[in-house]
């Protein structure tokens, strides 16, 4: 039976959804639906999205939010926690403000950086779970979402599939790809090479890859590359010595969150952490090293020899 294969645009990528052993086509759209749903809801470039709307609020009181919006936040708020904040989902002036530095290929001056990081601290995100409602406490701050909204809507858009009865597919949302049911390869892009470009694969079953690594967005000055992974704790790119990291797990929206965290960290400062979680990690170093976690071994094929 042929595989059917729903391709679309959301969340600022390209996704697939490929379902095998089926002729339905229907779980795949309902699919496509709840995340296309999701992007309109969670996107921080969407002036009429629940993110700006509480965005725009904040300082202001409270502003109530959608189920899925809620569990975003909870979950953000809990991987925020579980990284003292390397993973920090207030993090939105930062990030705005870096965004503007890389499209004008100029530093941001460092009291815009410290203003930045004032209204960063992820404490000031509150919840109330009796009426569903969100509040930033300080006027200016912000959420960005861009750190954890793919690896939630893999894990919602997964969900629906299995509600569904189907048995194998694939979930491919830029650097975060599911696949449930029986084993598939997937491939892990080479940061060091152009896009589509993979560095090695990995046999994946009942589990979920995500990526994050600082070659997709940047600029250089002075021989000096700044990319677009933001470390909260000093409101400047973040210099761990890793060019990407991979995290395989069974929790997506987790993984999404903790990838970006683990990039910040760093490979040694991460380990205790991934341990502790039950996830595999591939490292790639700023030297060209790869380095995979004990578990992932016999699932991982390396493309090129280190440092080539």
């Amino acid at each position: 039976m042929p595989a059917v294969q729903t391709m679309f645009p959301a969340l600022g990528t390209v996704n697939t959804i490929t379902l095998y052993d089926t002729p339905q086509k229907l779980p795949a759209d309902c699919a496509r639906s709840l995340i296309c749903s999701l992007d309109r809801s969670l996107s921080v470039f969407r002036p009429d999205s629940e993110i700006s709307r509480l965005n725009a609020r904040a300082g202001c009181g409270w502003t109530e939010i959608s189920p899925d919006a809620f569990s975003v936040f909870r979950e953000s708020l809990r991987c925020s926690e579980l990284t003292d904040g390397a993973f920090d989902v207030t993090a939105g002036p930062l990030s705005a403000l870096w965004r503007d530095a890389i499209r004008e290929r100029k530093l941001p001056s460092a009291r815009d950086i410290r203003r930045a990081r004032r209204l960063t601290g992820y404490r000031d995100l509150q919840l109330d779970d009796m009426n569903s409602r969100a509040r930033l406490r300080k006027a200016g701050q912000s959420v960005d979402l861009g750190g954890i909204a793919k690896g939630y809507a893999a894990g919602r858009a997964a969900g629906i599939l299995r509600d569904a009865g189907v048995s194998n597919a694939v979930i491919n949302l830029g650097g975060t790809v599911g696949v449930l049911g029986r084993a598939q390869t997937v491939g892990i892009q080479d940061p060091c090479r152009p896009t589509g470009t993979p560095l090695g694969s990995l046999t994946l079953k009942d589990a979920f890859a995500v990526t994050s690594g600082g070659y997709e967005r940047g600029f250089t000055i002075d021989g000096v590359r700044r990319h677009h992974i933001i470390d909260p704790r000093t409101g400047t790119p973040s210099d761990s010595g890793l060019l990407s990291v991979t995290l395989v797990g069974r929790r997506p929206a987790e993984l999404d969150a903790l990838a970006t965290a683990v990039f910040i960290l760093g490979a040694e400062a991460s380990m205790p952490l991934l341990r502790e979680r039950d996830i595999g990690a591939v490292f790639v170093t700023e030297e060209g090293g790869v380095f995979i976690t004990p578990d992932l071994s016999p699932d991982f094929k390396l493309y090129r020899q280190k440092g080539a």
